[in-house]
């Protein structure tokens, strides 16, 4: 069970994130697990995509990730999608096309599984 009022998002520098990020949201449901999404990438693929929480910087490493309603300040209520300290693992069903983010923030329209 999720007690906590935030979601705090860290990922450590590497693929995901040159840099490393650290954030924070206000939760306002319990968290799920989620295997796949609906996105369109940076790169203009769109489609479903399975997701995967990575813990290791190659993507190796990985476990469930986890869905999560938040009050964003800009976009109202919306999916935070989380990850491990490397982020999220995204992979195109279709096409294979494998993306590394840090996390997503998604429309509650989104379909997701």
């Amino acid at each position: 069970m999720d007690t906590s009022e935030f979601v705090t998002v860290d990922v450590e520098a590497g693929p995901a994130h040159e840099d490393g990020l650290s954030m924070r949201f206000k939760r306002t449901a319990e968290s799920r697990p989620v295997r796949g999404l609906i996105h369109e990438s940076e790169d203009g693929v769109g489609g479903w995509w399975d997701v995967r929480a990575a813990d290791s910087p190659d993507g190796e490493r990985t476990r469930e990730a986890r869905a999560v309603q938040v009050d964003d300040s800009s976009d109202g209520l919306c999916w935070l999608i989380v990850g491990g300290a490397h982020g999220l693992v995204l992979t195109h069903r279709e096409r294979g096309v494998t993306e590394r983010v840090p996390y997503l923030l998604l429309s509650l329209r989104t379909s997701l599984e």
